[in-house]
Formats: structure tokens, C-alpha cells, sequence
């Protein structure tokens, strides 16, 4: 999962791309990358405020953005990637994965292409650089070639094409900013900045903005599929999808989790701060009291897309509060368990602080098979869920209690059907 970012026409390119990436930081904490008028570059590892550290390029008015956690390659490959092709210099930002990634590189490769790096977004600007036709017609020739995962964006001197794939598994939204557009991964950062008549760009189409305005091509008709995972834990609570609000909907699985899994217990503890909305839910549901049991450092990052020393992490960033805990039967209210590392440390943290049970609710079902269209899950053996019954699962915790949302529950807390809930179900998308 990444965020990225694009402008045109806009005053100060790179600081309106500065303040929409800092919105979309959640998304990606490994690395930033800004490529502006000129193909001018800035990347780094790091957050964007420790990357994009000063004002640059003021006369700038277009531009791409992303923020990255690493679901393929090293951290070496930072993005927006910037090529000279066959069809003129090209700036490229994907947040997804081609599923077949590999062998299209390989393919790629076998014709003569040369990859910069091993992230499979080149494989896009070698399709556009070996179509045939203008160099609009090559993006949509092929767009056509891939079906999924992908939102992009493409940045070239006389426009920006924003697009997504015909399943719209990933999210893309842009609107008005003064006399130009701002585009971004989830609609809220766009409302943080002042950004007007939002509209999501819609699946299977390419929207070409340039200084003659917008020109939108459909290139691909499929059945929607969007990634349930965004409202599980990787949205901002304020953003939408679907025309479902993150955080009701994240409120209603808390609600559906507790109508589903009845308990009696003192107090809900909620794991912040994907947890909070669900834990909200599954509080007024149950009449059980909401607590902050568990006080979150805000300057650690996100465990699940911290690559390393996941451990250390945990317990630097969550740290309990005795006097909400201790003596208590607790139930603590997480988004989900990937690896069960992450819980398995704040169950311990909570019986140390003196808690009496430890019970753990997910507001989302078991992630028992691996994602292959931009989660980092991409092996079921890292899946604490992909081969065990919830019972081994909650011994691996050491809850006295653990219990999921179902899918049918988390279906009727999104109110909507067009889901991909693959790393549930294991019925993936057809390529």
C-alpha cells in the first residue's frame, strides 16, 4: 500500500504536493519522492516532512508524488520513477501490484527493455514506450495490457493522466484547486488542502488533464472490485469510498462484531488508532464502558507496514495505562491480525499492567490467504491465520478470548458488495 500524489496547472506545485503527501503519510512511511516541471527530483528515505525539509522550485505548477511502504523490491527503489522512452520523458507513480509482475518483466526484458529498478511500475513505461500511436494512445494501449492493481499516475510536459485499474481496486480521487487539479489517493487529503467538487476517478479509466482541460477515456469494462483492506486499516477515518464513510463504517463492523460475538467484560480498549472507530462500535453495541487503555506514541510509525523490528516498534509505540486496566476483564478492539506478532506483544503489555482476562475482538474476518495486489501478505506461511484454526490463533496471543467479524458482517458494516476480500476468502480477481 502507497499514497501518491499529483498537480496541475497549480500554484507552488511542490509545497501543495508537500501537504497532500504529509495527508496521505499514513499510507507509507519507508520513502518520498516529488518530480516536477523539468522532471526536477527530490527523493528519500524517510517521512515527507524529513525528506521534502525545505521550500523548492516555487515557479513549479505541475508535478507527481508518493509515499511508500515496500511490498516488492528494496528500499532502493523509490518512486515516481522518471525514464526516457520512445514516446518522450516520462514520470510514473503506482500505488499496487501486477500480480504477474514478474513475468512481464521477464518478457519485457527478453525484447530488449532495461529495468532501473526491480519494481514492477516500469512494466508501464515499457508498454508505453513499445505501443503503437500517439503517446496518449500508447498510455491507454497499455493500460489495456494490465488489469490489475493499480492506481497511476503518469506526469509528461504537456499533461498528467491519472488512472485506474478496471477492477478500481485501488483509490484515485481529483478535483479543483484555484485554476488547476489536484489529484490523490484518498479524498481527504484533498479536503485538507481546500481542494473542491472531488470526484473519484472511476475504474478502467485514464483522465488526461492538460491545459485544455480534462479529457476522460474509458479503456476497460470489469465488475468492481475494491479492496476491502482500505476500510478495514488503511484509510484515513475521514476519507471515503464507495460513498461510505472510512469511520461509520469502521463504527458499524465494531457494532456488527460484538452483535456476532457477544461478551461480558469491564471495559473495551481500543488499539489506536485503526482500532478506535470499530472499538467505538463494539462499546455502544455492547453498553460495555470505551476506554483509552493503551496510550499510542504518535511519533512511531504504523506496525503493519514497518518492515523490520516490528517488536521493539510495538512497545515503543503502545504504552498502557494501569489505572484504566488493572483488576479488569478487558477487551481489546484491533482492525486485524496479519501476523499475530503485533498482538501477541499487547497482550502481554495489558496482563502487565494488571489486567485480570484479556479478551481480543477483530472488527474484519481472518487474513488467511496471501494479497497479491499491493498488501504486504504476500506469503500464507506469514499469516498467523492462513493455516490455524482461531483457537491456535488465540493461544499464539495468549488471549483468553478471540473472536472475528465475519465476512457477511463485514459486508453488511460496509453496506456495500463490490468488494475484494481475497485475503479472506482466497478467491482472487481474474486476470
Amino acid at each position: 500500500m502507497c499514497g501518491i500524489a499529483g498537480v496541475w496547472n497549480v500554484k507552488d506545485a511542490f509545497s501543495v504536493l508537500h501537504d497532500v503527501l504529509l495527508g496521505l503519510q499514513h499510507r507509507g512511511q519507508e520513502s518520498v519522492g516529488v518530480v516536477v516541471d523539468g522532471f526536477k527530483t527530490i527523493k528519500g528515505k524517510g517521512l515527507v516532512d524529513t525528506v521534502l525539509t525545505e521550500d523548492r522550485w516555487e515557479d513549479a505548477e505541475k508535478g507527481i508524488g508518493h509515499v511508500r511502504y515496500s511490498t516488492a523490491g528494496s528500499l532502493e527503489d523509490i518512486q515516481p520513477i522518471v525514464a526516457f522512452t520512445r514516446k518522450g520523458r516520462l514520470a510514473i507513480a503506482h500505488n499496487g501490484n501486477i500480480p504477474n509482475g514478474e513475468k512481464w518483466i521477464e518478457m519485457l526484458k527478453e525484447k530488449g527493455a532495461v529495468f532501473q529498478s526491480s519494481l514492477d511500475s516500469e512494466v508501464f513505461l515499457h508498454l508505453i514506450s513499445m505501443s503503437e500511436g500517439d503517446l496518449k494512445e500508447s498510455i491507454v494501449k497499455a493500460l489495456k495490457k494490465v488489469p490489475l492493481a493499480y492506481s497511476l499516475l503518469i506526469l509528461h510536459e504537456e499533461f498528467l493522466a491519472a488512472a485506474r485499474d478496471p477492477y478500481g481496486v485501488r483509490p484515485l480521487f481529483y478535483g479543483k484547486y484555484g485554476d488547476g487539479i489536484v489529484v490523490a489517493s484518498e479524498d481527504a487529503a484533498l479536503k485538507a488542502i481546500g481542494v473542491e467538487d472531488i470526484e473519484e476517478v472511476p475504474p478502467g479509466t485514464v483522465v488526461f488533464f492538460s491545459n485544455n482541460g480534462a479529457e476522460t477515456v474509458k479503456f476497460a469494462r470489469k465488475e468492481k472490485r475494491f479492496c476491502s483492506f482500505e476500510f478495514i486499516y488503511f484509510a484515513r477515518p475521514d476519507s471515503h469510498f464507495l460513498d461510505q464513510s472510512v469511520h461509520i463504517a469502521r463504527y458499524r463492523m465494531g457494532e456488527e462484531l460484538y452483535r456476532e460475538n457477544p461478551i461480558e467484560a469491564d471495559v473495551v480498549v481500543p488499539v489506536l488508532d485503526s482500532g478506535l472507530s470499530g472499538a467505538m462500535g463494539f462499546s455502544s453495541a455492547s453498553g460495555i464502558p470505551l476506554d483509552i487503555g493503551l496510550m499510542r506514541n504518535r511519533y512511531v510509525g504504523r506496525s503493519f507496514i514497518m518492515p523490520v523490528d516490528r517488536e521493539k516498534i510495538v512497545k515503543k509505540k503502545l504504552v498502557p495505562i494501569e489505572d484504566v486496566v488493572s483488576g479488569k476483564r478487558v477487551v481489546v478492539i484491533d482492525d486485524s491480525i496479519v501476523r499475530g506478532t503485533t498482538m501477541g506483544i499487547i497482550v502481554k503489555i495489558l496482563r502487565e499492567a494488571g489486567a485480570k482476562e484479556v479478551h481480543v475482538g477483530i472488527h474484519s474476518p481472518p487474513v488467511r490467504f496471501p494479497c497479491f495486489y499491493g498488501i504486504d501478505t504476500a506469503r500464507k506461511k506469514e499469516l498467523v491465520a492462513g493455516e490455524r484454526a482461531v483457537e491456535e490463533v488465540k493461544k499464539i496471543v495468549n488471549a483468553d478470548s478471540l473472536f472475528y467479524l465475519s465476512l457477511e458482517g463485514l459486508k453488511r458494516a460496509i453496506g456495500r458488495s463490490e468488494l475484494c476480500v481475497a485475503c479472506f476468502s482466497g478467491e482472487y480477481l481474474h486476470e
